[in-house]
């Protein structure tokens, strides 16, 4: 999965909105890149590019009104983990622990990177 690349066309005149937009478009790629570094589970695949193509669709509409990273942190922290976690399917890679522990403390503090490295 290639990470989202931020487009100007994304921009919604609000400054502060755009940085955490952009904030946000910088930390799901952060995940993006740790799923291309670890073996990990169809679903996380799914899952992953199933969030990226959404938030993509919201950046284009350009909505100031939009929490994009608060929006997506609950959604994301509502689906962790996975289905497949501690099962056979499981490849055990982390993510799921790892993006789940970043989104709480992400929405405790919005400026902050969802998949922050531990």
């Amino acid at each position: 999965m290639r990470p989202l690349r931020w487009k100007s066309r994304y921009q919604t005149g609000d400054a502060e909105v755009d940085r955490h937009h952009r904030a946000f478009v910088d930390c799901l790629n952060r995940l993006i890149q740790g799923a291309g570094q670890r073996e990990h589970c169809r679903e996380m695949e799914d899952f992953i590019a199933r969030f990226s193509a959404e938030a993509e669709e919201m950046l284009q509409d350009r909505r100031a009104d939009l929490d994009l990273s608060a929006e997506f942190g609950r959604r994301l922290l509502a689906s962790l983990p996975l289905e497949p976690y501690g099962s056979a399917a499981c490849r055990a890679c982390g993510l799921c622990d790892l993006a789940k522990e970043q989104i709480a403390e992400h929405l405790q503090a919005p400026a902050e990177c969802l998949f922050r490295a531990p």
